[in-house]
């Protein structure tokens, strides 16, 4: 029998090596369950580090801004959700000032508006414990599904790995989402194939939690065709996952006009370059291309070896060596590699790839190893996870050096929320609004976090007057017109606070020309915004709809 065979066996092979004598399997019996209180202290020691690098490490309520930013713009989208969305005219649906609502996917913020209505808090610690949960259930479902396929120590190794990895543990600490998209999927994959349905309506459920998820658990679903056993629970996961994910179509169609919304904007335009602003490839990015695409190349030959054989652990394995392939493909072989910065291996990009690097590692010293050799090496083979375990803990100087960056940047939107609420909280402008640049939600979180400002009383400015109007159309071209517009969405949103982001000629052009109308508060230094009193004068009946024709014709 090949080496091959043993480590990958088919199903023909499968039934070859379960007729062979075999005494070394009357040896080592297959696992079985994990006893509670093993798992609860698994649970334990995997979310301790997580715990004690949102709490004691970082600062819990600066999860990297303006570096890990994403995470105050998904808190914001479950935010305003909650405040507006819920509520709004043709809703319930998600709600965004930067018009993403629907670009990361919908289980994220409405798990956060469920956390926020149940603790009565909207603390972005939320936001960071979620993310740290689902962080420690990966490294749960990586010890379940190593010790089931290929036995103890390699869940141990591989376990460990996840456990005290410091991108795994400052990414799942930070509050990114990729912890409960991976973690979905791997609880899918660990329920396969004793529950069918509900490995099936997980994996849905991971695709609307990350935009890549859709690939991935599409993916799976098409290998539990591969194999001719468990008929009716493949059919069920693929009952559970088509029925949720043509749900979601129907939800993304209804609410954007785009059934793969997210894919479409996560992927399809991101490979195409749709949103990069770099002309050419820095020389960074050309220097790490190699390496990205030799990662696509292992990954993709990894896959495909695996749905060749489909070994026992084949969906397990497929998940894996796809996540590697995609990884390198996304990164290094399309227009996205532009947007490579140097620090982008201690984030969330690398934090399963490194995981499953270490997974393939212990199987390596666990179970080729000593088959290669013909001799057990386990003295051997643990000094090597002891070491490499030491050795990884080198990551953390660069991974807090780049995070000490962003406390000034903190600071700056800390002090605009409390500077910018102190002056929308006066008496005057009770039951107005503020009408704020929408690129800021660290800021948004701040106001309402500290400034006391409710998210029902914020405008964003991304929807104004010229998101209608044809490209180029300018104020200071149609004075006229637009300044009536101007003034019909100043009226009409209550807004009696503006924060002006310089440069905005629109803007600032459009006060210069009515002085009357407005009366500088002031500055909000950190972030450069000029504050105005809003006092324009209500348009006449009709003027709104007359200025939007002659605008548009």
């Amino acid at each position: 029998m090949s080496l091959l065979a043993r480590l990958l066996p088919d199903e023909d092979d499968a039934e070859r090596l379960d007729q062979a004598p075999r005494p070394e399997a009357r040896q080592a019996p297959a696992p079985g369950p994990l006893a509670l209180p093993w798992l609860l202290a698994l649970c334990a020691a995997a979310l301790a580090p997580r715990l004690v690098a949102l709490f004691v490490v970082t600062d819990p309520e600066n999860a990297g801004a303006g570096w890990l930013g994403d995470v105050y713009h998904h808190w914001q989208i479950a935010y305003l959700t909650r405040e507006i969305g819920l509520w709004a005219p043709g809703g319930p649906r998600l709600w965004d000032l930067r018009g993403l609502d629907y670009f990361w996917g919908v289980l994220h913020p409405l798990l956060l508006v469920g956390l926020f209505t149940v603790t009565g808090s909207i603390d972005i610690v939320l936001a960071r414990l979620l993310s740290a949960c689902f962080g420690a259930l990966v490294v749960v479902l990586i010890f379940l599904l190593c010790r089931r396929h290929w036995g103890t120590p390699v869940a141990v190794a591989a376990a460990a790995f996840a456990c005290v990895a410091p991108t795994s543990v400052f990414d799942d600490a930070s509050g990114m989402l990729e912890p409960l998209g991976v973690g979905l999927i791997l609880l899918g994959i660990w329920l396969w194939p004793r529950r069918g349905g509900w490995a099936g309506v997980l994996l849905a459920l991971a695709a609307m939690a990350r935009a890549e998820a859709w690939i991935f658990s599409a993916g799976l679903v098409v290998a539990t065709f591969l194999r001719r056993q468990q008929a009716q629970q493949r059919l069920a996961l693929a009952a559970g996952w088509a029925v949720l994910m043509l749900v979601y179509l129907k939800v993304l169609l209804d609410r954007t006009g785009n059934p793969i919304y997210p894919v479409w904007w996560n992927f399809l335009a991101n490979a195409y370059g749709r949103w990069e602003f770099r002309a050419q490839l820095t020389p960074t990015q050309v220097a790490v291309r190699p390496l990205l695409l030799a990662l696509l190349a292992f990954g993709a030959v990894g896959l495909a070896l695996t749905l060749w054989k489909r070994p026992g652990s084949y969906l397990f394995l497929t998940f894996g060596f796809g996540y590697l392939a995609f990884t390198g493909g996304m990164l290094g072989a399309s227009a996205y590699l532009k947007s490579w910065e140097g620090w982008f291996w201690m984030t969330r990009f690398f934090v399963f790839p490194y995981e499953f690097a270490a997974v393939l590692g212990a199987i390596g010293l666990f179970v080729l190893a000593p088959r290669v050799l013909r001799r057990p090496a386990r003295p051997a083979a643990w000094a090597v996870v002891v070491v490499a375990l030491l050795a990884v803990q080198l990551e953390w100087p660069p991974i807090l050096q780049r995070y000490d960056q962003t406390r000034p940047n903190w600071a700056n939107a800390v002090a605009a929320g409390r500077d910018l609420g102190a002056i929308f909280e006066r008496p005057e402008y009770r039951g107005s609004r503020l009408n704020i640049p929408s690129g800021n939600p660290d800021v948004t979180y701040t106001l309402a976090r500290y400034g006391g400002v409710q998210g029902r009383d914020i405008i964003g400015q991304l929807y104004d007057p010229f998101y209608y109007l044809p490209a180029g159309y300018a104020y200071r071209d149609h004075r006229g017109v637009a300044g009536t517009l101007m003034r019909c969405w100043l009226s009409q949103t209550r807004t009696r606070v503006w924060a002006i982001q310089a440069p905005s000629d629109n803007y600032t052009q459009f006060v210069a020309d009515n002085p009357g109308w407005f009366r500088t508060l002031g500055t909000v230094r950190t972030e450069g915004w000029m504050v105005q009193e809003v006092n324009v004068p209500p348009p006449a009946p009709g003027e709104c709809l007359a200025a939007d024709r002659s605008a548009r014709s």
